[in-house]
Parts: C-alpha cells; structure tokens; sequence
C-alpha cells in the first residue's frame, strides 16, 4: 500500500526535465534492469517485479541507492531486495543479498552523446536461506550510453542505447560463472521535440511554418523503451543462457522518473513461467534536495568534459 500510495503521489509534483543522466542535450533514462553509465544521486524505491512462475508466484521489491562521489565521473551504489514467493498454499519472504559497487565514468563525450563506464559490483551474503542464493560474487562490467544525434535522418536522432557487459564469477562455494548481457533501446520524445521538430518554440523546421499548440504538454516527457536482458553460463559452468524482453514506457518528470514494461521469459530461466510485470520508480535526489549534490571530491557541475 506504501508503494501504491507513492506512485499515486509523484504524479501531482510539477514536471520538467532536469540535469539528470545527462550528456550534451541527451537525456537518458533509468533502465529497469540494465545498469545506467551516467553518474547519479538518486534512489530507486522500488522496483517491484510480479512473477507468475510454474508452481504458485513470486514478488521482489529493490531499493537501490547510488550517491555522486565526484561528479560526473564516480559514484557509489547499494541495492537490496525483499522477495516474497508463494508456493503451494505456503509463502516464503525474506531479503535478498546485499550489493554493492562502483561506478567510475572513464569518457563523456556531449558531442557524440557517449559515456562509458567500467563498474565493479560485490554481492556480499547477507540474505535470508530461504530466498537467497547466499554466495559471495564479484561482478566487474563496462556500462555504456550512447544516443544518435549525429545521425543523417532526423527522426532517428531521438533513438538511443544504453547497455552493459559483463561477468560474475562466485568467491566461494561452487566456482559459478556467467557472462551478463543487458541492452535498452529508447527513443526521447523530448529529444524529438527540442531538436527535430523544434516544438518547444511551436516551429516546425521541415515544413518552415508554426505549429500553433506544441504536444509537448502530452507526450513530451515520454520515453518508449525495448530492453534486452540475458546471462549465459561459462567456464564449465552449468545451466543454460537466460533471456528476457522488457519492452515498455518511462515518463520523466523534475523530480522522478516511473516506469512500467511486461516482463517476457524467452529462454532459459523457467520457461514455462507466465508473463510477469516489471514496474520502477526512480527519485531524483539531488533535484528534491538541492543539498544533496553535495560531493567530497570535485566541485558541482552541470558541464559535460569534452574529449
């Protein structure tokens, strides 16, 4: 009731795009599952997955906080989960682990609206028996974000890519190893508006003539998104490759981002799993709290570093 009453809420705060995940005049959204290049303060409350699985059902709910150490370029990240699974007639709850990591912004380029960013995450084992896997894993990934203004066909510069690589690998116990593979294609409404149709000044550029009343006011904080999400066992490691198709809408305001998708199984992981829903509320804390900026090293800024 908590979640409900806070997705209810965040819709009556003013909207307007920010200073938030962006590079140049490229805004980038929060993937669902897909780790995001940009450095950021903000905390993701929740993101809450339902799960209709073979035998009963399964709901998680992850906070994730990631604070700017200095900016644009180094940030700190902490996730957890709370899953609730039903089996039978019996419900099993519990935390999952605890993850940790860090993000360090090697290249932003406002020009190519480019960032990369190699990533090291820890998951320590610090969960309930019951839901989690209780293993120590190190999780080294390169995250990037690119967006496609430079194209020669206008109404394609909107589009743009964010996705990461990588490889967990298990500390202890059984030496489990899998390479993970996650990619988001989104296209910017508020791209297309600013820069292709120029509909903030109500002037449409390809047909030299006003507008009259801009859409922006309806669809010009929205983001349609396809994510990709896949991992496959290597090293000798069993199992199989497990991939997943996310494909949904984010709306972006001032202050927060919301995001909805279905939540597809294509191989692997419980084929015979139902489509679930995957839904992520993503809080803008340095914009709710000014003072929250604040960073240890560095100063403060807006401006993207040239390469």
């Amino acid at each position: 009731m908590q979640f409900l009453f806070i997705a209810a809420l965040l819709p009556c705060i003013a909207l307007d795009l920010w200073a938030h995940g962006n590079v140049g005049q490229r805004k980038f959204i929060e993937p669902l599952f897909t780790e995001d290049a940009n450095i950021k303060d903000e905390l993701i409350f929740p993101r809450a997955e339902f799960l209709a699985m073979p035998d009963g059902s399964l709901r998680s709910y992850t906070a994730a906080f990631e604070k700017t150490l200095y900016p644009n370029r180094w940030s700190v990240v902490i996730e957890q989960s709370r899953v609730h699974r039903r089996v039978a007639r019996s419900m099993i709850g519990g935390f999952g682990d605890l993850e940790v990591g860090t993000k360090f912004a090697v290249y932003r380029s406002a020009e190519h609206e480019l960032v990369l960013t190699p990533a090291l995450f820890l998951t320590v084992p610090t969960g309930s028996q019951s839901v989690a896997e209780h293993r120590t894993k190190l999780h080294p990934a390169l995250v990037f974000a690119k967006g496609f203004g430079d194209l020669k066909w206008a109404w394609l510069r909107p589009l743009g890519l964010q996705g990461d690589l990588g490889y967990e690998a298990a500390v202890r116990g059984e030496h489990e190893r899998q390479a993970t593979y996650d990619m988001v294609l989104e296209y910017s409404v508020p791209y297309l508006n600013s820069s292709t149709r120029n509909a903030d000044t109500r002037f449409d550029v390809k047909h030299d003539a006003p507008l009259g009343r801009s859409l922006r006011a309806v669809l010009g904080n929205s983001y349609p998104f396809v994510e990709f999400n896949g991992s496959t066992p290597v090293a000798g490691t069993t199992g199989s490759s497990s991939t997943f198709l996310r494909p949904g809408f984010a709306y972006v305001g001032r202050y927060f981002q919301i995001s909805a998708a279905p939540d597809v199984p294509l191989r692997g992981y419980l084929p015979s799993r139902r489509i679930g829903t995957v839904v992520l509320i993503d809080l803008f804390l340095n914009e709710a709290v000014p003072a929250f900026g604040w960073t240890p090293f560095g100063k403060h800024h807006h401006h993207d570093v040239e390469h």
